[in-house]
């Protein structure tokens, strides 16, 4: 799933997807559909569908790279989940809020299902 892409009307979807993995330096085969209505504010999310797990993986491995770049600062690659899935993700994202709230000095993130945290570094 990738989300925060921008969508022209006049731009073929696989393309501008494909431009995104070109950033992470990957040129993979894939099938793209934006999900939903479009509606003028709002940019759909794309389900892209990939040939093999491996390339998922690593695409989803080096989306972090993402935000280094100009252009696709915005753009955010997530793992397709089931409704189960989504749901735990969902209190997983509100506890991170809490938690950052409660301890701004720290830096925390969600891996592999739990929540992390670490010190930041002082300067």
């Amino acid at each position: 799933m990738i989300f925060g892409l921008p969508e022209d009307d006049d731009e073929v979807i696989q393309s501008s997807v494909s431009h995104v993995f070109e950033e992470l330096g990957e040129k993979p085969r894939l099938e793209a559909v934006h999900l939903g209505k479009k509606v003028q504010s709002k940019m759909r999310p794309v389900k892209v569908t990939l040939s093999s797990s491996s390339i998922v993986h690593q695409l989803l491995s080096s989306s972090s790279k993402l935000r280094q770049s100009v252009k696709y600062k915005t753009v955010f690659l997530a793992p397709d989940r089931t409704e189960e899935e989504r749901a735990k993700h969902r209190e997983l994202v509100l506890h991170l809020k809490e938690r950052t709230e409660a301890e701004p000095r720290r830096r925390h993130y969600i891996r592999n299902g739990e929540i992390v945290s670490v010190e930041l570094n002082k300067k």
